[in-house]
């Protein structure tokens, strides 16, 4: 159960209770607009929004792979887009954790099973 944390509250300041929530200033504006980026490119090339209409976990997981065994490879740039490849995997791992919350039917992951 979530508790709710009082803060003090500065008689010069509105007061706002998010103390316990991500801290989305985090992020690297480098990373978000490279997800951008990457996610417009596949807009145009697909259709916007493409992604939600469901795509098997694995091929998202696999698009990712190729896009950092690229760059572990020594290749910077994806040689269709003109974009880093950091920014189609960070793109391909964004639209898994969309499918992954929205779309558990499409897990299509091998699962180890135990015996017994």
């Amino acid at each position: 159960m979530r508790r709710l944390i009082l803060e003090k509250s500065d008689k010069n300041k509105g007061s706002k209770f998010d103390s316990e929530k991500p801290s989305i200033t985090l992020v690297p504006a480098e990373a978000i607009n490279g997800i951008a980026n990457a996610l417009t490119y596949g807009a145009r090339k697909y259709e916007r929004y493409n992604f939600r209409k469901g795509i098997e976990h694995s091929r998202l997981l696999d698009a990712a792979m190729r896009h950092l065994l690229a760059i572990l490879g020594g290749e910077d740039i994806d040689g269709e887009s003109g974009n880093p490849h950091i920014h189609h995997a960070m793109a391909s791992l964004a639209m898994y954790e969309w499918m992954r919350v929205n779309r558990p039917d499409l897990n299509d992951l091998y699962k180890y099973e135990t015996k017994g």
